[in-house]
């Protein structure tokens, strides 16, 4: 594999943020839960990152979808893909048959849900992944970008080593063959943020590539999920990713006893990573969350998070 460096310098990590980011955490009883947070303040004249785990390995949910987008994009840039481009939805990609089933994703979206024989645009299977995080435009990107090609241009280039792509969004047993057995993708803070860094800059792969993402990402659905997003943001440009493994959905008995026994029958990943313009900030950030509960309804504080970040970021010396 010829793989072309372009890493980033390792950033300044501004220990006094790394406290104050720790009393929030404290001050939310944010643990036990397993987590990964990074921030990068932008408004300093050299990138300064901060955070709490950010080297932890999570699995990022439909976050990664953002290295499938940056490869398809580096792609066209280099005149081998064009947006205009005809693609056929081809089974098994096609998983997002019902629209009911993701009903805070796809809410007040009425574009149908793609199926087999269906034939998009490039432009338009991109737009269904960052607008409503559809599965099937993303599992047929990922054969279009190639996993290998995503890895050896996009993620090994910039220093994410363990961030690999390897899993699309479905059944194993209905992955390639040589897929079946490979361990899920996952990512940690730091190298989220740093991208979301890189597409600010202008820097992930080409200007013309960080716009193109960054367009699309402005186009995430505000009816649905919206992760850390706060009204006290001037803009925010986002991925998010989300998965819930309810064991009382599989076997109410069994989660009862898991409850006595392990303390918990849930298992919630919520996931956030953007860029954020606030009235005194710009930050990029990314937050990687796993909550084990008892009930369903338990869940990560994202906005009680997101609002005391953004508090403390509006108030930190340029």
């Amino acid at each position: 594999m010829n793989v072309k460096l372009n890493i980033i310098k390792r950033m300044k990590e501004n220990l006094q943020l790394n406290e104050e980011i720790v009393k929030i955490i404290q001050k939310l009883k944010l643990e036990p839960v397993r987590m990964s947070f990074a921030v990068i303040n932008l408004h300093t004249p050299e990138p300064e990152i901060a955070g709490y785990h950010m080297d932890e390995f999570i699995y990022p949910a439909s976050i990664y979808k953002v290295f499938v987008g940056a490869e398809i994009l580096r792609k066209v840039y280099e005149k081998i893909l064009n947006l205009s481009d005809i693609v056929e939805i081809k089974s098994p990609n096609d998983v997002d048959r019902d629209i009911c089933l993701f009903p805070k994703t796809t809410s007040k979206d009425h574009r149908p849900p793609l199926k087999a024989g269906d034939k998009m645009t490039i432009d338009y299977l991109l737009d269904l992944v960052f607008s409503r995080s559809d599965n099937t435009a993303s599992n047929t990107l990922i054969d279009i970008a190639g996993r290998e090609d995503i890895n050896s241009h996009i993620i090994l280039p910039n220093g994410w080593k363990g961030s690999e792509v390897t899993r699309k969004f479905l059944d194993r047993l209905k992955e390639e063959k040589e897929y079946r057995v490979s361990r899920i993708t996952v990512s940690n803070a730091r190298y989220l943020a740093e991208f979301f860094y890189k597409i600010e800059k202008g820097e992930l792969v080409s200007k013309w590539v960080s716009e193109k993402l960054k367009a699309y990402m402005q186009n995430w659905n505000r009816e649905g999920r919206s992760g850390l997003n706060l009204p006290e943001f001037v803009n925010y440009y986002r991925k998010g990713g989300w998965l819930e493994i309810n064991g009382y959905k599989y076997n109410f008995l069994s989660a009862i006893k898991n409850v006595t026994k392990k303390g918990y029958a849930v298992n919630k990943w919520s996931n956030d990573a953007g860029v954020v313009t606030g009235q005194n900030s710009h930050y990029a950030l990314a937050l990687l969350s796993l909550t084990k509960s008892a009930w369903p309804w338990t869940e990560f504080p994202l906005k009680s998070f997101a609002k005391e970040i953004h508090i403390l970021m509006e108030k930190l010396d340029r």
